[in-house]
């Protein structure tokens, strides 16, 4: 076979393994969302009982629909630009996570009012103005820009461990979380219950953690795999 025979071949089997590295990284993800979204909701519910409220299971669907669906998009959003192992990682992931988490924020909301409506629940319904709700999408776009910045950074340094990613998470959380309760209880019509900030707080801090966790272990299976791929593909 000719050189240029060769390095054809081998440009074209690089790049279906990297094709085949970024589907399976992304579904990794995609079920490690689900799983966040429901250990969410389930740490929520137990706060919910701490305070001495326990939802009825309609608004618990309800609930876990809208914590899926915002933490598959989110996750899998900045989960897109982890591929790149280039210096564009941080920056990529920064773009994709203010795009990212605003749709999220949307959908989310949709998603949750539509089985709100489907499972037939009454009443519990907060009317959020159209400007407080574009603030509020603003504000997690920004929020995750900054945190898929700071993951496509420590990501592609040798100490950018499980530790790191989520002490990174749990720093926009806190940040993020505070401007966002804030801006909840200076903007409601009425003060909102102490339980309800309280949920939202766990929430909004909590949540960042998981979703850096989701990545970091999406990426570590996929190096792995990568060199136990490598391994194998060594003559013996």
């Amino acid at each position: 076979m000719s050189r240029s025979g060769q390095t054809t071949e081998a440009t074209s089997t690089s790049s279906t393994v990297k094709g085949s590295s970024l589907v399976a990284t992304l579904l990794r993800v995609a079920w490690l969302s689900v799983l966040l979204g429901l250990g969410m909701e389930a740490l929520l519910l137990l706060v919910a009982a701490g305070s001495g409220l326990v939802p009825e299971l309609r608004s618990i669907v309800a609930d876990s629909v809208q914590k899926v669906s915002w933490s598959l998009i989110v996750c899998t959003g900045l989960a897109l630009g982890t591929t790149v192992s280039s210096a564009l990682r941080a920056p990529l992931m920064g773009i994709l996570g203010f795009l990212a988490a605003p749709a999220a924020f949307h959908v989310a909301r949709t998603f949750h009012q539509s089985a709100k409506e489907t499972l037939e629940i009454a009443g519990n319904v907060t009317t959020v103005g159209s400007t407080s709700v574009f603030i509020l999408a603003l504000i997690k776009g920004i929020e995750y820009a900054c945190l898929g910045i700071a993951i496509g950074w420590i990501g592609r340094r040798p100490w950018g461990g499980l530790l790191s990613h989520v002490l990174v998470g749990l720093a926009i959380g806190i940040l993020f979380g505070g401007t966002i309760l804030t801006f909840t209880y200076v903007s409601a019509p009425e003060p909102p219950a102490t339980a309800a900030l309280i949920g939202r707080g766990v929430d909004e801090i909590v949540f960042p953690v998981g979703c850096s966790f989701v990545l970091f272990s999406a990426q570590a299976l996929s190096n792995r795999m990568a060199s136990e791929d490598e391994e194998q593909s060594k003559p013996g």
